[in-house]
C-alpha cells in the first residue's frame, strides 16, 4: 500500500472497493512510462462516494481536471462522477452511455450538457481545461466540446465529491476512476504533444521541468490503496502524491 503524501480524501461509505486496472487504453505509443498503475477506485452506484479536498495556497481560477474513467454500468440521466461541494461551479456526471457536464457558477452551462459518449467497460481519458472565459473538454486528447464562460475570475472550490451529489445521498454513478489530477493552470494543448506530456505519461512528483508539479500539480490521486477486487472497509483515506501546491 503506497503512502506518498498526506491524506486528503476520506471515503465515507463503508462498502466501497478498489479494483485492479487490468488493461490500459492504447491511444499513443509510449504514453505510459510503464503499466504498473496498480488499483483503480470503483463506485458501484449504491451509496458509495468520496469527499476530497485540494489544499491550495491560492485560488483556483484557471485549472485542469483530468482522469481515466471506465463506464461500468447503467445510470440515470446525470449520476455524479465529480461535484464541487460548496456550489455548482463544476459538475461532471454520466448516464449509461454519455459523459455530462454543468458549470453554473463558473459562468458556464446551468443545465446538463452532453459532452461526449462514454463507452461501456472501456478506459478513456477525460480532461477539462479552463483558461479565462474558455473551458474545453478533451476525450483521449481530442477536443470534444468548447464552452464559453461569462467570467474569468470565478473560483473552483477545493472541496469536491466523487461518485455522489451531496453527502452520498443520491445520484451515485457506476464507474471506475484512476489517476485523477488537478492542475492550477490550463495545461497546454498546442502543439498536440503537450497534452500527452502532461496527461498521458506517468508523473514524477519530484520533477522540476516540463510537468513542474512543485508549482502546478496540486492534487494527484493514484487510487492505489487497498486490496484489488475486495471490499476495503477499513481503508479510510487516499493519498495525494503531488508534493506541493
Amino acid at each position: 500500500m503506497k503512502r506518498l503524501g498526506y491524506t486528503i480524501l476520506f471515503i465515507l461509505a463503508i462498502h466501497f472497493k478498489t479494483e485492479a486496472q487490468i488493461s490500459l487504453p492504447n491511444l499513443q505509443a509510449n504514453q505510459y512510462v510503464n503499466s504498473s498503475f496498480g488499483n483503480a477506485l470503483n463506485f458501484d452506484g449504491t451509496s458509495t462516494f468520496g469527499l476530497g479536498k485540494a489544499y491550495l495556497k491560492d485560488s483556483l481560477t484557471d485549472f485542469t481536471i483530468e482522469f481515466w474513467i471506465q463506464n461500468t454500468g447503467t445510470d440515470g440521466a446525470n449520476d455524479i462522477i465529480y461535484s464541487s461541494a460548496l456550489n455548482n461551479s463544476l459538475k461532471i456526471a454520466k448516464s449509461s452511455t454519455q459523459l455530462k457536464l454543468m458549470a453554473t457558477d463558473l459562468g458556464g452551462p446551468s443545465t446538463w450538457q452532453t459532452a461526449c459518449t462514454l463507452e461501456l467497460n472501456k478506459w478513456v481519458h477525460i480532461a477539462i481545461i479552463r483558461n479565462g472565459t474558455s473551458m474545453k473538454l478533451y476525450k483521449n486528447a481530442a477536443l470534444a466540446q468548447t464552452y464559453t464562460l461569462s467570467t474569468s475570475t470565478s473560483i473552483l472550490p477545493s472541496f469536491f465529491f466523487l461518485g455522489s451529489n451531496i453527502m452520498g445521498a443520491g445520484d451515485n454513478a457506476n464507474f471506475s476512476i484512476d489517476e485523477l489530477r488537478i492542475w492550477k493552470f490550463a495545461v497546454p494543448t498546442s502543439p498536440t504533444n503537450y497534452i500527452q506530456k502532461y496527461m498521458y505519461s506517468s508523473i514524477n512528483p519530484n520533477a522540476t521541468i516540463d510537468q513542474n508539479p512543485s508549482t502546478k500539480l496540486v492534487l494527484y490521486y493514484k487510487f492505489d490503496q487497498g486490496i484489488p477486487g475486495e471490499s476495503n472497509t477499513n481503508e479510510l483515506g487516499l493519498f495525494n502524491s503531488a508534493t506541493s501546491n
